[in-house]
């Protein structure tokens, strides 16, 4: 009895469908708004460079 499906057939397919995904979400206006790239600020370019934490928080001794 033949199989209606083969193993190969559909792992290329489902590559196909991730590759069409994949191409959509990194082309959304979100995905470029999120990665700093829709001419936006955010808070990864609004980060104080003098600042003692990574996240661009103030220094525990400037805070009032």
């Amino acid at each position: 009895m033949e199989r209606p499906y083969s193993r190969a057939r559909i792992l290329v397919m489902l590559g196909i469908i991730l590759a069409l995904i994949m191409a959509d979400h990194l082309r959304s206006p979100t995905f470029a708004f999120n990665s700093g790239q829709g001419n936006v600020e955010t808070a990864l370019s609004l980060r104080d460079e003098t600042a003692c934490a990574p996240c661009g928080a103030p220094c525990p001794s400037t805070r009032d």
